[in-house]
Parts: C-alpha cells; sequence; structure tokens
C-alpha cells in the first residue's frame, strides 16, 4: 500500500475534527505513528484512524456536483409536448381553396338558356325603350316613338316578314322620309317616315345588331309587347329561323320560345 503523506493526514484530520467527526486529542501527529508501524509480515496495516483519514480526504477531493439547471420555461414544455401537424395534413390544406372553387361552381345553378325572346328582350331594354317605353306605349306613354302594344305594330306590320327586320335595320332615313312604311291599308292609314304625327325618326340599327338580334327583337315587339298569338308549329319555325340567322350560336344553346 502506498503511504499518504503525514501533512495530507494531518489536513485530513483537521478538517474532521472542524466537521465534528473525529474528536482533538491535542496532538498535531494524530495517528502519524500509527500508521508509521508496519503490520505483520511486512505490509503496513492500516489503523482505523488512519481509515478515517483516507476516507475524508477522498470526500475532501471530491469534485463539487454541479447544479441541476433551472426547469424550462412553460411555453417551452408545452411546444415540446405538443401534437404536431401530420405532414399528410399539408397537401389537404393546399388543396382546400381549389376544392372550394370547383364546389361552388358545380352547385351554382345552371345559366338560363339563350331564346329568341329572351335576346330581344335584352336588345329591346337596351336600343328601343328609351323611346318607345318599356311596355311599348310610346308617345301614349309620354315618349317620343310610336306605340307598339295593344296591336298597334301588327296593324302596321300584319306578319313576320323582311319588311318589318329592313324598318328596323334602315330606319327613317333609310326608308326615305315622306315614304310610306308597313301595311299601306292599314286602318287609319299608312305610317309614314318622318310623318307629322309628333313621332320621332325611327333610328336605323342596321350597323349595331346583327342578323339574329334583328330578328329576335322583331319577335320579342310583336309576340311580348304586340300581344300576337301563334301556334306552337309558328314558333318551332321561327326558333329555327332565328338559330339560321345565327342565334343561340354565342352560348351554344339553342332557341326556344
Amino acid at each position: 500500500m502506498t503511504d499518504v503523506p503525514e501533512y495530507l493526514l494531518e489536513r485530513s484530520r483537521q478538517r474532521r475534527i472542524a466537521l465534528g467527526v473525529l474528536e482533538d486529542d491535542g496532538s498535531e501527529d494524530g495517528g502519524a505513528a500509527a500508521a508509521a508501524a508496519p503490520a505483520a509480515g511486512g505490509v503496513p496495516a492500516a489503523t482505523p484512524g488512519q481509515a478515517e483519514m483516507i476516507a475524508a480526504a477522498r470526500e475532501a477531493a471530491k469534485l463539487e456536483v454541479e447544479p441541476a439547471p433551472p426547469p424550462d420555461a412553460a411555453w417551452v414544455v408545452a411546444a415540446q409536448t405538443r401534437h404536431r401537424i401530420p405532414i399528410w395534413v399539408l397537401p389537404v390544406l393546399f388543396c382546400l381553396p381549389l376544392w372550394a372553387f370547383v364546389y361552388v361552381k358545380l352547385t351554382e345553378p345552371p345559366p338560363e338558356p339563350i331564346t329568341a325572346i329572351t335576346e330581344g328582350a335584352t336588345t329591346y331594354s337596351v336600343r328601343c325603350a328609351s323611346c318607345h317605353r318599356g311596355d311599348g306605349s310610346g308617345s301614349e306613354g309620354g315618349a317620343v316613338g310610336r306605340p307598339l302594344w295593344n296591336g298597334e305594330v301588327l296593324l302596321t306590320f300584319p306578319s313576320l316578314d323582311d319588311s318589318f327586320i329592313e324598318w328596323i335595320s334602315v330606319g327613317s332615313e333609310g326608308t326615305g322620309l315622306g315614304q310610306a312604311y308597313g301595311d299601306s291599308n292599314r286602318p287609319g292609314g299608312a305610317h309614314i317616315a318622318g310623318g307629322s304625327d309628333n313621332a320621332a325618326n325611327m333610328p336605323a340599327f342596321g350597323d349595331v345588331l346583327s342578323e339574329h338580334q334583328l330578328y329576335s327583337v322583331a319577335r320579342y315587339v310583336r309576340e311580348v309587347i304586340g300581344g300576337e298569338e301563334i301556334s306552337d308549329e309558328v314558333a318551332a319555325e321561327r326558333d329555327a329561323e332565328w338559330e339560321h340567322r345565327g342565334g343561340g350560336s354565342d352560348s351554344g344553346e339553342g332557341g326556344g320560345h
């Protein structure tokens, strides 16, 4: 066994005395003599006092234990222990706006099909109502155009022929101011283009309306405002004529009375 230097033993003894583990016997070298006496057989034997000193020396030589780190803040613990979003949720969230757009489009009601009558109503409200009024009362309703309602237009143009379409297309100046238009045998006398009956001149719409729009507005004026009664067969023939002139091609829809 390696001998412990006496100064270490003395230092250990003084430390144990200070801690109250060992009583002070007044000696300065304590158990040094006993520690120096060899045991039988030539091997030094450690006395109880020497063993205690050695243990105290080892205890004094121990490194101080580092203090435990402070606990994490509550928000750090919450962030570390919270349930994370699964990776498969990310593409789902990315596709949600697209799905919502498609869903809205699929659930929207389909648009109303464009027919000759609905097309004619739109054209009339934009091009004709300012002079003839929405109900066709014209000058009888305080406007400047001739009345079309109560069958007036049917008296001037008894049938839906090219003369009515041409009148809408070229107007008063195209027909010739002072010239009769429509049925010359009209009850009450033929209407005169630019006549002196307080009716404004008829504008020409051939440059702003297509061929099927001219036809559809003529149908609307006759059938809706003028009150013309036609059979289903005649309505089907007029729908076919409207489609033949190009009606319904813009929307992909057919005619329909």
